[in-house]
């Protein structure tokens, strides 16, 4: 699993991209990856150390994410957790369907709040 932050123009967000692969070409973080036992660890680590950082506004691009299992819900919910410690928001960008079907279901999508597109999960982070 790769992530590739993502400052956005002219605010304090963050956004995070997970991948499996980068193109040579263009540098840019592409196919499906499952977020799982095997890798939350990793983001979890990303994610303390962005918040080490001071970076408090965090998009979770999960549009790349094509399985989740308990510790990928696990490492999600508890970014958001620490995130709010510190005056923060984490909202969840374009989950594929069954990603999606996982969070309703585990009632996470009522906790965290998912965006369909980039400028509305912007949009919603800049207001608070």
């Amino acid at each position: 699993m790769e992530i590739e932050k993502e400052k956005i123009e002219n605010t304090n967000i963050i956004k995070i991209n997970f991948g499996n692969e980068r193109d040579e070409n263009t540098n840019e973080l592409s196919g499906t990856i499952e977020l799982d036992i095997e890798n939350q660890t990793q983001f979890i680590e990303h994610i303390n150390i962005l918040l080490d950082e001071g970076e408090t506004m965090i998009i979770l691009s999960l549009s790349q994410v094509s399985y989740i299992d308990s510790s990928g819900l696990w490492a999600i919910f508890e970014s958001y957790k620490k995130t709010e410690q510190r005056n923060g928001k984490i909202v969840l960008l374009n989950p594929k369907k069954d990603v999606r079907r996982v969070l309703d279901i585990t009632k996470i999508s009522s906790k965290i709040k998912i965006f369909e597109e980039d400028q509305s999960a912007i949009n919603y982070l800049s207001q608070t």
